[in-house]
């Protein structure tokens, strides 16, 4: 099948994450431990479980999504040929949703992160993860659309995302989207737990960008422009005097930042950004994610 390829070359590098979080003693524990001679003490519980792709063997660098290991206190990685790692943090991004984890290993099997930009829709996904823990599960599909919008679980927005009907469950997150010739080209990373067939990616633009961040700062770095916007309603802008209720409203300006430099004031109205038309508070957001420091 045209799919064994990508299979054989990605598989063998798609790891199962699984987190504890740390517990509170609570109240209970205190009380039961004085009366029966045990302190409560603090333990770790699991907190989760989720997919990863080792994108680099001989580093051990794993990348998965940062809601899969947010508030995590240890995180074990389990590669399909049995080895097991606990990782540490290199660097995580929640208006990404990306993550990136270094592992002990050395020879690891690795996956290649695509290159050029995303296939076009109707191309032709492997999907690789965990889903509900059963390892390494393939689903295959389309790409649906692209350039997509959504809020992530931490409740960021989530820029330019592939969508994809591949099959993507809770576990599948952090996984690897391939095309047919093998190359990593998004990152499962969510799904509408209603919707049949719905499943978005982070497209390999994006984690080339936030991986090389990590790796030369340990963090992305964002702009900060120091303004903060609202969508304008139909009546705000009739108050207003504006021709429509497109744009963003600017609501505050910090004092000191580059906004307040360049002479930005509450209640100016930002129409356009870098030529580009902005019709609501979101286009400006989504502008200064998808913008470069400096």
């Amino acid at each position: 099948s045209p799919f064994m390829t990508a299979i054989r070359r990605v598989a063998p590098a798609v790891v199962n994450i699984d987190t504890t979080a740390r517990r509170q003693p609570s109240v209970f524990d205190g009380f039961f431990g004085d009366v029966f001679g045990e302190p409560g003490q603090q333990e770790d519980v699991p907190s989760g479980q989720g997919s990863g792709v080792i994108i680099d063997g001989a580093q051990g660098l794993v990348l998965t999504n940062h809601h899969v290991i947010n508030g995590a206190s240890r995180i074990t990685v389990s590669l399909p040929d049995k080895q097991t790692f606990e990782a540490k943090v290199l660097g995580s991004d929640p208006a990404s949703d990306l993550a990136l984890l270094k592992i002990d290993g050395n020879n690891l099997p690795e996956a290649k992160i695509a290159s050029g930009d995303t296939p076009p829709i109707g191309s032709w996904v492997v999907a690789i993860g965990n889903p509900y823990g059963f390892k390494n599960t393939v689903t295959v599909g389309v790409i649906s659309a692209l350039g997509r919008t959504l809020k992530s679980p931490s409740g960021t927005i989530l820029q330019n995302m592939v969508q994809t009907d591949t099959a993507i469950n809770p576990g599948n997150s952090g996984g690897p989207l391939c095309d047919l010739k093998g190359e990593v080209i998004a990152l499962n990373t969510a799904i509408i737990s209603e919707a049949q067939g719905i499943g978005f990616a982070t497209p390999a633009a994006t984690i080339r960008w936030a991986v090389g961040e990590i790796r030369s700062y340990g963090r992305v770095r964002h702009p900060w422009p120091g303004f903060y916007v609202r969508d304008i309603s139909r009546r705000l802008a009739e108050r207003l005097g504006l021709p429509s209720a497109e744009g963003a409203l600017i609501v505050q300006v910090d004092q000191g930042s580059p906004a307040a430099r360049a002479k930005f004031d509450a209640g100016d109205v930002i129409v356009q950004i870098d030529g580009r038309a902005v019709q609501e508070s979101d286009d400006v957001v989504a502008a200064f994610l998808e913008a470069r420091v400096g």
